[in-house]
């Protein structure tokens, strides 16, 4: 019977796995959808990224403050509703380059939130939050059916007394809303800095360690799309030192890493096509 053993023995004192998503997160994620709500009945709407080549949104609370980046489903980079006219010349006059042979179409708000999952499986804590939600913004993208639909139904509302249960928004557009970062900025910006400020060893190796995080999460997920789409935070301080009878300052270095854009992760089969992408060469 000994071949119906396991090879490795589990561990009784084994961590046992979190429950995913995490209680205390969700609840952090409903105050942050609250806030938003709050501000778009008051006229405080999502502004659309011009950058990127989909329909994304960052998202205010009451005092303009950034919360959130809201990526609907049906304006992501191949959505019928995406608001980049690139995309739309790229459909409609290049059908057969059109969108990654290997990734479902119009899925990629699901592979965000499924990165923050396997992101917090794995303990990495690289990706920012991220949910599925529902949000309403006349700064969205939407037909004209919709936009025409909502105007009629006020008017009625506005007339009619009576029929004051008609609902007279939009339609909710259902997409992934990603926690903002406050501080961060494109990974590379940094590069130069520390072209010309190295990094001590013990911070080397730490940056090193982060970077290995992003690595192993783009690996399972199988993200066909980092090149650029990272966010870097450097933060220093001093800290006193007793040395010899003598106080010195030690310069101290944070660095964090945020993996976002992750919509072009989880292919259903192998991308074996091939792609342009961001080339360094050091010189």
């Amino acid at each position: 019977m000994l071949e119906q053993q396991p090879l490795i023995a589990k561990n009784k004192r084994q961590k046992k796995a979190r429950k995913l998503p995490d209680s205390q997160n969700l609840l952090q994620f409903k105050e942050l959808i609250n806030s938003a709500c709050e501000a778009i009945n008051t006229g405080i709407y999502p502004s659309l990224i011009y950058a990127g080549s989909s329909g994304s949104y960052f998202v205010f609370n009451m005092e303009h403050q950034t919360i959130g980046v809201f990526k609907p489903k049906n304006e992501e980079p191949y959505g019928k509703l995406n608001p980049k006219w690139l995309k739309w010349l790229h459909r409609i006059f290049l059908p057969c380059c059109f969108g990654r042979s290997c990734i479902i179409p119009n899925k990629g708000y699901l592979s965000e939130a499924g990165a923050y999952l396997v992101d917090q499986f794995l303990d990495l804590q690289v990706v920012p939050p991220t949910f599925i939600t529902f949000l309403i913004s006349p700064t969205f993208n939407y037909s004209r059916i919709d936009r025409s639909a909502s105007q009629a139904r006020k008017y009625l509302k506005s007339k009619f007394n009576a029929l004051g249960n008609i609902n007279s928004t939009l339609p909710p557009k259902i997409g992934s809303f990603q926690k903002y970062v406050e501080g961060y900025s494109n990974a590379y910006t940094y590069f130069e800095r520390l072209n010309n400020e190295p990094l001590p060893p013990e911070a080397d190796n730490e940056f090193h360690y982060i970077l290995e995080k992003v690595i192993v999460l783009d690996y399972i997920i199988r993200n066909t799309d980092r090149s650029d789409n990272w966010l870097m935070k450097l933060d220093t301080s001093t800290v006193p030192i007793l040395s010899d009878g003598t106080i010195t300052e030690e310069k101290k270095y944070l660095i964090s890493v945020a993996a976002i854009d992750n919509g072009l992760a989880f292919p259903y089969k192998h991308p074996d096509s091939w792609r342009s992408c961001k080339i360094i060469i050091e010189t």
